[in-house]
């Protein structure tokens, strides 16, 4: 397994996917450092809180499941793209093998991106006029970051499912936007936490104590594992019984 996850790491090195990784990180700090400074006109000095708490926001309902969902979309499909599945299908390894290779280079690479926005929001937040900074408050938003890594890998079995039937970057492409799309109408709803890419915005309001307290979050638990497992059952299934592409 590990010669596998290398493998998948020696051919994102090789891309210029990697640069996404930098520009999905850079993008939503600017944005998060516009908005505190704009705050500075109103107020004596940032929180770290608001800080931290609106560059999480803005990773989970803008960023993070369209850039997580291009890079799951690239990872998958490479090969159908390039034409060396009939390759990858001759290693000596089994293809649930290669496919969880594949589960845990994508999760590296969420990690790797979510890693540097916390470093770069930290940074950022000290070219402004800011309140003391806590280990308190560092090891708190670290937690926050790692649930919304978990909260966002659940969701990337669908986005390997359709690059799978498309064998291209493009269908993934298309899911991460619509999500966004969609969950700007239904986090506004009763029904928040049904939608899987809602709920993972639900959480992250739910750890800030701006969720509404009515609203039930083992419905969260429930409809993101189900994201998760369903379609990677499926996927491992259509990957192993797959015909070796043509191409």
């Amino acid at each position: 397994m590990g010669n596998i996850f290398l493998c998948e790491l020696i051919k994102l090195k090789r891309s210029k996917m990697l640069w996404l990784v930098l520009i999905g990180a850079l993008l939503p700090v600017i944005l998060n450092y516009m908005v505190a400074l704009n705050q500075l006109e109103s107020k004596p000095f940032i929180k770290w809180d608001d800080m931290f708490q609106d560059n999480l926001f803005i990773m989970t309902v803008l960023m993070s499941p369209a850039l997580f969902a291009l890079f799951t979309g690239y990872i998958i499909s490479r090969e159908y793209q390039e034409r060396t599945i009939n390759s990858l299908f001759t290693v000596p390894r089994s293809r649930t093998q290669l496919l969880i290779g594949k589960y845990i280079t994508m999760l590296t690479i969420m990690l790797l991106t979510l890693v540097l926005v916390y470093v770069l929001t930290l940074g950022s937040g000290f070219l402004l006029k800011h309140d003391a900074l806590t280990f308190a408050v560092l090891w708190k938003y670290v937690q926050y970051y790692a649930i919304h890594l978990l909260l966002q890998f659940s969701l990337i079995s669908a986005a390997v499912t359709v690059s799978l039937l498309g064998k291209s970057y493009i269908p993934a492409m298309g899911l991460g936007v619509f999500a966004v799309i969609s969950e700007l109408t239904i986090m506004q709803s009763k029904y928040i936490m049904y939608y899987p890419w809602s709920a993972s915005t639900g959480f992250m309001l739910y750890f800030s104590d701006r969720l509404n307290p009515e609203t039930d979050v083992t419905v969260g638990i429930y409809t993101l594992v189900l994201v998760f497992v369903l379609p990677l059952l499926f996927n491992v299934w259509y990957y192993r019984k797959a015909d070796v592409h043509s191409g």
